[in-house]
């Protein structure tokens, strides 16, 4: 081989070394993966430049031997390194990698709901509304695409936040940035703006994702001094004045190639490239996220699995993350929500956990109840007719209840119902057209189903009062009647009932003393969980005395008045099958003797 060949080859590997690093954009240090992988190439490739030259001087091919020699001592490094990260020599580090998960109430885990600030639009919609806002400029339509939107706090309000992002090469040459971001309302999707200024100045963003060569994100924060840092979670968010910025995690590896932790964020302005890295303990209080959902979920699974080892064949103890991981936010702070449930387990959790997307702070709160799949499945067997689907259920305190809350949506994604799901019992459930009547009928059937003793409800279900009604009126929702109350003595509340609770209701008028028992939730309006008008009371047998206290905390099926006999189908069709014939016979004789 000529040296001009061999000069060629060398020019073409420096080259080709260059445009992957350029393309790939690795971190540039052997305690990441990616990065170990890239030097292990070059140096390969530069020992097998090495050994061309070397060859050809000495004109001996002996020399090839140190290029496959070097390939696969990295390749055993490499396996050495993957077995020694891995849960069998570093189960402890990785269980303790979440830290101290506090156990707290339900109650205390998920603050009391105010239904105005609940995030009923999830990120499907959001981009749905985004990009009709979108189309109504055909210009702007033709030029960019919208970018994945994200749910922060901003000024105490919830909000998915989405930039425009150049729709290829030639429009991002045109352009070089794009005109500012659009908001979606997390608890009204038809609250839509698209900002393109701020305090009076144009909003330009030249720093981006969907950027080519040095305003490409990732690269231009490479070259501000991060080659050999790892970076994850690239985050569009604004500050509280409505300045967008990019947030980055930083993160180092506790484990060889695993077991990633967040040390910080690089923020980089979107417009005019000013980067700055904070720790993760003085990141600026509008930031929402810090710690990656899939850091979080990793060591979330850690905590619960490797409980007794890494050695733990019969499962002991060992619990898991269900398949829903939903960020919600309670007094300001954003957290990771997520049900835990026993290996193995499909729809029943044993206890939910939340971890502050800031600080990793954990809490759990263990009880027993369905996972958010399971939710969803109740949530749409109430439209089965309508084929509504469920989208993602956030954890809520309703009137101390433990509850699932979502929003069901028709084929265009457009919500048409709200649903609320008891967590300890999926089969309590309710929807509604608003969330007010959502909540309304939830409280009904809460209170129909005979609970009342649920998880953190005690001062929701002891309050009584006798009193005079000073007015009631009747509102129709939906073919429904409800019926709105203020009581004498208690004017700062108004009490709400559904004609289900009693039949009294509609006959009851201003001036009638009335006794109530009533679940406050601490927003004004009280609703009734059961009712009687003294005006109208109805005398009561002594015989039907006897069965009210005979049946008191007794279910129907213990009644001895009902004499209803539980019966389990399955076991009867086996009983039947290994019945003779003479035993089929003599027992329907039996039968029809009784029934004539």
């Amino acid at each position: 081989m000529s040296n001009t060949s061999k000069a060629t080859i060398s020019v073409l590997t420096i080259a080709a070394v260059w445009l992957s690093y350029q393309l790939l954009l690795p971190t540039l240090s052997f305690a990441y993966f990616d990065g170990f992988l890239f030097i292990s190439l070059c140096i390969v490739a530069v020992v097998c430049n090495i050994a061309m030259w070397l060859s050809s001087i000495k004109e001996d091919s002996s020399f090839w031997w140190a290029p496959a020699l070097t390939a696969t001592i990295l390749l055993v490094v490499c396996g050495i390194r993957g077995i020694a990260g891995s849960a069998i020599f570093n189960d402890t580090k990785m269980y303790q990698q979440l830290g101290e998960v506090e156990e707290v109430k339900f109650e205390e885990m998920i603050k009391q709901i105010d239904l105005t600030q609940i995030p009923i639009v999830d990120e499907a919609l959001a981009k749905k509304q985004a990009d009709k806002k979108i189309g109504e400029d055909i210009a702007l339509g033709s030029r960019i695409n919208l970018g994945t939107p994200s749910i922060q706090q901003v000024n105490g309000e919830l909000i998915f936040v989405a930039p425009l992002e150049h729709s290829d090469f030639f429009k991002w040459n045109t352009f070089r940035s794009t005109p500012g971001y659009i908001t979606v309302s997390a608890s009204n999707p038809n609250k839509v703006n698209y900002v393109t200024e701020l305090n009076g100045e144009k909003i330009e963003i030249f720093y981006q994702t969907s950027a080519f060569f040095g305003n490409d994100l990732e690269r231009y924060i490479r070259s501000q001094g991060y080659r050999t840092v790892g970076l994850t979670e690239y985050t569009f968010e604004l500050n509280d004045e409505g300045r967008p910025y990019w947030v980055v995690t930083t993160f180092e590896n506790r484990t060889i190639w695993g077991s990633p932790e967040a040390t910080g964020v690089v923020i980089v302005d979107a417009q005019t490239g000013e980067t700055n890295w904070y720790a993760w303990n003085d990141v600026p209080d509008w930031v929402d996220i810090v710690q990656p959902q899939g850091f979080v979920e990793s060591q979330i699974n850690n905590w619960g699995t490797l409980v007794r080892g890494w050695w733990n064949p019969s499962n002991t103890d060992k619990i898991e993350k269900t398949d829903l991981t939903i960020p919600v936010f309670v007094d300001g702070d954003c957290y990771y929500f997520t049900g835990m449930t026993s290996v193995g387990s499909d729809e029943s959790c044993v206890g939910f956990i939340m971890v502050n997307t800031r600080n990793k702070k954990a809490i759990i709160s263990y009880m027993s109840g369905a996972t958010e799949s399971a939710a969803m499945k109740s949530a749409e067997g109430l439209v089965q007719d309508f084929g509504y689907k469920a989208t993602e259920p956030l954890p809520a305190n309703v009137n101390g209840i433990p509850t699932y809350v979502g929003s069901l949506k028709d084929e265009e994604g457009l919500i048409k119902a709200y649903s609320m799901v008891n967590v300890e019992n999926y089969s309590i459930a309710a929807k509604g057209s608003t969330l007010e009547e959502a909540k309304r009928s939830y409280m009904q059937v809460v209170s129909k189903s005979g609970r009342n003793q649920i998880v953190g409800a005690d001062e929701a279900y002891s309050y009584t009062y006798e009193g005079v009604v000073e007015r009631i009126s009747a509102v129709v929702e939906d073919g429904s009647t409800y019926y709105y109350l203020v009581v004498e003595g208690e004017e700062e509340k108004i009490f709400t009932a559904s004609y289900l609770v009693s039949d009294e209701l509609a006959v009851t008028r201003d001036g009638d003393t009335i006794r109530i028992a009533y679940i406050d939730d601490q927003n004004g309006t009280v609703d009734i969980s059961s009712f009687d008008n003294l005006k109208y009371g109805m005398p009561v047998s002594e015989a039907q005395q006897k069965r009210d206290e005979f049946d008191q905390n007794t279910s129907v099926l213990d009644s001895d008045y009902n004499k209803i006999i539980e019966v389990n189908p399955e076991l009867s069709q086996e009983t039947w099958e290994n019945m003779t014939e003479e035993e089929k016979a003599k027992m329907l004789e039996e039968f029809l003797g009784k029934t004539k």
